[in-house]
């Protein structure tokens, strides 16, 4: 029988009955429910940025729901997963948590608790929701998450600074990538700070690489093996290289804390590329109507392909009171729960009603385009290389450290780095 093994070396036995028999004398996080009918249940997340939503979406269940009271816990992203090994490890942790392309492992480990009963006995439509994150968390053909939101990419921009600047040139719906390096440049003319840069596009490989070897028509894994080793691939590195090279974005060895969102705000760049789950900051911003912009990613060889993944709520198995902790992921799922995900700041949900992205849009209404910029960038969004092939998850810090780093820093060739992306992606895939 597999094991799941936490850092603090608690194992957690493989199937869920066994976890249940072997931890039988453990309790989890929450105190269950009480003779009256009354639950206390915990949930814990990891984003500070989507705190608000996520607590006015819990506030709508326990209006709904006097009888349950629900504990949130936001613990820092870097610390999340320790944290909840450990918990889950000593057969205790959070009722109802977020969970990632991660997943896979603590479902191997007998962590969480299959959905399906009460999906099928509360006639919960799956169809709710896009397949691809759907399936996600449907594994040996158990649904195990209900997905919560997906992630989006677009580039923000900042039109106080383009004005201040006088650079009249500024980002389009149907804009290249050569358009962005022009304007980019056209920006970085006028700007007098040493402290500015034009913009902020993500360099890493997940997210950054990966984007535009997909959208130059190229793959990162296939056949159970790397494939940057193309001329997608090091093409894809060379553009990312070439944007750092000509000073129009921070250099990478200075980025690891550079954030675009507080640059755009600051107005210390012009424009950046931008995740859904950061968009609330722009949004509730103290800053004049009409500050920011939304325009698709540029097209790259006619693509606008951008990297998605989606969180989903999950039950810990070790649950007290299941029934609660499934009510709770019904409610923060379904269409009123998202709708108040939207409401206080939170990503774009994954439940796609038309009343939860109306209430996504108008919550998010300070930023102009964003709905063309979605409607764009939705149909042309693949799963994430980490979220396709959750093996290669362990080894990005890896590429980011041995291979990113010396290869923008000039010590080596993009046709070397994307050997040595290769070799390392091809290792974590035969583990």
């Amino acid at each position: 029988m597999r094991r799941f093994k936490s850092p603090c070396g608690l194992l957690v036995l493989a199937a869920v009955t066994a976890t249940a028999a072997a931890l039988a004398g453990c309790s989890s996080d929450s105190t269950g429910s009480s003779g009256d009918g009354s639950a206390t249940v915990s949930l814990m997340i990891w984003d500070p940025a989507q705190k608000a939503g996520v607590q006015k979406a819990v506030d709508g269940f326990q209006a709904a729901n006097p009888a349950i009271k629900v504990s949130l816990e936001q613990v820092p992203e870097d610390q999340y997963y320790t944290k909840l090994d450990a918990s889950l490890g000593a057969g205790q942790g959070p009722d109802v948590m977020w969970q990632s392309s991660r997943a896979p492992v603590y479902v191997e480990g007998g962590a969480l608790e299959p959905l399906d009963q009460y999906i099928e006995k509360d006639k919960v439509s799956m169809d709710a929701y896009p397949d691809k994150l759907v399936n996600l968390y449907k594994l040996d053909g158990k649904q195990y998450g209900i997905p919560k939101d997906q992630d989006v990419w677009s580039v923000v921009y900042n039109a106080a600074v383009f004005k201040k600047l006088g650079v009249t040139d500024v980002p389009t719906t149907g804009w290249t990538w050569e358009d962005m390096v022009r304007i980019a440049g056209e920006v970085k003319a006028k700007q007098t700070s040493s402290a500015d840069v034009p913009m902020y596009y993500n360099y890493d490989f997940n997210r950054g690489v990966g984007s535009l070897i997909h959208a130059l028509g190229g793959t990162v894994v296939k056949d159970g093996r790397g494939t940057v080793s193309s001329p997608q691939g090091v093409k894809a590195f060379e553009m990312i290289k070439d944007l750092q090279d000509k000073l129009l974005i921070p250099p990478v060895k200075d980025s690891a804390d550079f954030k675009g969102t507080q640059s755009l705000l600051s107005g210390s760049i012009a424009m950046a590329k931008v995740p859904s789950w950061e968009l609330s900051l722009l949004a509730q911003a103290n800053v004049p109507s009409g500050t920011f912009h939304m325009v698709p990613q540029p097209s790259v060889n006619g693509s606008r392909a951008t990297d998605t993944n989606g969180l989903s709520y999950v039950m810990n198995a070790n649950s007290k009171d299941k029934d609660a902790a499934w009510k709770l992921i019904k409610y923060l799922t379904s269409d009123a729960g998202a709708k108040l995900h939207a409401e206080g700041g939170a990503s774009m949900p994954a439940n796609v009603s038309a009343d939860v992205k109306a209430a996504y849009y108008k919550a998010n209404s300070k930023i102009d385009g964003m709905q063309a910029s979605f409607d764009v960038t939705l149909k042309d969004n693949y799963l994430r290389t980490t979220t396709e092939f959750p093996k290669t998850r362990s080894v990005m810090p890896e590429i980011e450290s041995t291979v990113a780093g010396p290869y923008y820093a000039g010590t080596l060739s993009a046709s070397e780095a994307a050997g040595k992306v290769d070799a390392i992606l091809t290792r974590s895939l035969k583990q």
